[in-house]
């Protein structure tokens, strides 16, 4: 059916952006320099749309997948309302560090010393919830996949695939618990990429789905 197609497209394309995303995230704001400030503001704005519009590729994507294995079955479903919870965490996460983190910057060079120290202690905590929502994400996204992994093992959907899946997980688990209270750029980038590997193994899976379905009904 093209609908496998399609969706096994969009899990692509979702990786994708995703990637872009992370390479294009500011790694720091640039406080004592205002036209490095507004030209990081500009980025920043850009790259958490491209967060938020590649997380709803994935999820979108995903129902497919959730399709495909069968949304009758319990462990399917968990899996999918977990990556929904998630896309929820990283639409706020991104809400915060990409648009009002860079508003509060610029507050910020224009303030005096007492308004800039309340504005600082305003963006590290903007910054802590970002990175709270964002380990939320990995440990639901790592919960999801884990689940899709499983289906597809007992299913004998693929070999590799589960093995991926189950590297992905364990490495979104141990980024919850270990590490620093603020989620680094590297850190999500390397997390993102194991992750992009893993869905574009499903949107290659869905896409022969949908080729095998079609070939069917030819």
């Amino acid at each position: 059916m093209r609908h496998g197609i399609g969706y096994g497209a969009l899990l692509i394309g979702g990786s994708a952006v995703l990637l872009i995303m992370g390479m294009t995230h500011p790694s720091s704001i640039p406080f004592d320099d205002s036209a490095a400030l507004g030209r990081m503001a500009l980025v920043d704005a850009l790259a958490h749309s491209l967060a938020i519009l590649g997380t709803w590729l994935l999820l979108v994507g995903l129902v497919g997948l959730s399709r495909m294995l069968g949304l009758k079955r319990v462990t399917v479903v968990a899996a999918l309302a977990a990556f929904a919870l998630a896309t929820f965490a990283v639409m706020i996460a991104a809400a915060f560090d990409g648009l009002v983190l860079p508003k509060l910057a610029q507050q910020w060079m224009g303030s005096d010393t007492i308004g800039r120290g309340e504005l600082k202690q305003l963006i590290r905590f903007c910054v802590l919830i970002a990175s709270s929502l964002t380990r939320i994400y990995l440990l639901l996204g790592a919960i999801a996949i884990a689940l899709w992994s499983w289906v597809i093992h007992r299913d004998r959907l693929s070999r590799g695939m589960p093995w991926v899946g189950a590297v992905v997980a364990a490495a979104g688990i141990a980024a919850l618990f270990g590490g620093p209270a603020y989620v680094s750029t590297h850190e999500v980038l390397a997390l993102m990429v194991g992750q992009s590997v893993w869905m574009v193994l499903a949107g290659l899976l869905t896409i022969r789905w949908g080729a095998a379905d079609g070939a069917k009904v030819n």
